[in-house]
């Protein structure tokens, strides 16, 4: 899985006070104070990065290899409103989803399905960073029985 962004990364583009509303443990008062949940924001990421994985690995291999810090920006974006979206929405009524987030979120799957099917291109935002010349996009596969128009027409004759 590509590591698209870190922990510090997301708190960076939220804020911290934000992040501690959604992944927040422990209480103002408690000996520690209150805290950034890592492990609870690292498995959101990991899940939005599972998704990006699944839209850009075809097209763009070379994501696989390529360390957060090198990420294309709108790409990091993307999954950290995907992952920020998993954060807020919640079982039952204790949601936090408001309509800037929701928006952003389906903005980031909108993104993402334009790199699957070749309408964005990463190489603009990050060069060297070029579609595989085997993916997905730009070829037609077809499985299909062998014609049987040789059978079909035999003896036909025009007049």
């Amino acid at each position: 899985m590509t590591d698209y962004l870190t922990v510090a990364e997301f708190v960076e583009l939220f804020g911290r006070d934000e992040v501690l509303a959604i992944a927040g443990i422990g209480g103002p008062n408690s000996a520690g104070g209150r805290q950034v949940d890592e492990p609870r924001v690292a498995a959101a990421i990991s899940r939005a990065a599972s998704l990006a994985d699944g839209h850009c690995l075809a097209r763009y291999p070379a994501l696989a290899n390529l360390p957060a810090a090198d990420v294309p920006a709108a790409l990091k974006g993307a999954v950290a409103d995907i992952a920020r979206w998993y954060l807020r929405d919640r079982a039952g009524d204790r949601g936090a989803v408001d309509e800037v987030v929701r928006k952003r979120y389906e903005d980031a799957l909108n993104y993402l399905h334009g790199i699957a099917d070749g309408s964005v291109d990463l190489a603009s935002e990050a060069p060297g960073l070029l579609p595989s010349p085997d993916g997905p996009v730009g070829r037609v596969h077809a499985a299909m029985p062998a014609s049987r128009a040789d059978v079909a027409l035999t003896g036909w004759r025009r007049a």
